[in-house]
């Protein structure tokens, strides 16, 4: 039986502005890894980068692109909230997208004390939406119990939040898992997003 493979190193690089060089290089990623129907076009990222803290991510892996995230800060600035985050097809089962959690996280840490992450997960009982699930589990997310529907999409939705604070920060100020509040953040980001992109 062979070795498991050492998981690849990520190094994520980060920009709040638009950037056609950066958007090039993430584009193939997103593309092949999100459907059509369901990723924000481009006119729309470039509002969030422009009228929002908003920012896209790009792991680099060997020289290589190899993983991509779009996030924003939620209004409090506490959360970051994950949008999007893929890892190249070609590169999957080799720890890439677990190392971008990880890249996304101390960044977070780093340069704007953030809390948590937070992201919405489709509530899908296939293995593919199984799947999922657990990856984000294996990260350190955690599920919350409420199931979130939205009006435009047919699909429903769960927050899953992973909690970045120390223990005396928990004992100071901790974090809500109540799913109808966290949702609150999420639904304000979707709407601040679309707001003022040209058609």
């Amino acid at each position: 039986m062979d070795p498991k493979p050492r998981p690849l190193h990520v190094e994520l690089q980060t920009s709040s502005d638009w950037s056609q060089d950066l958007w090039d290089l993430i584009l193939p990623i997103y593309e092949a890894s999100f459907p059509k129907h369901i990723r924000k076009p481009e006119r729309i990222v470039r509002n969030m980068l422009k009228n929002m803290n908003a920012f896209l991510h790009i792991g680099i892996s060997e020289g290589q692109p190899c993983s991509m995230a779009l996030t924003g800060l939620s209004a409090d600035q506490r959360l970051l909230i994950v949008d999007y985050l893929a890892v190249s097809p070609s590169l999957r089962e080799h720890g890439i997208g677990k190392g971008t959690v990880a890249a996304l996280a101390d960044w977070a840490r780093e340069h704007y004390g953030i809390n948590g992450l937070l992201l919405e997960a489709e509530v899908d009982d296939s293995e593919e939406g199984r799947n999922r699930l657990r990856f984000w589990q294996r990260c350190g997310f955690e599920s919350t119990d409420y199931i979130h529907s939205y009006v435009w999409v047919p699909e429903k939705y769960r927050a899953m939040l992973l909690d970045l604070q120390n223990e005396n920060e928990r004992k100071i100020r901790p974090l809500g898992r109540d799913g109808k509040k966290l949702f609150e953040h999420i639904e304000t980001f979707h709407e601040l997003s679309f707001k003022g992109a040209k058609k």
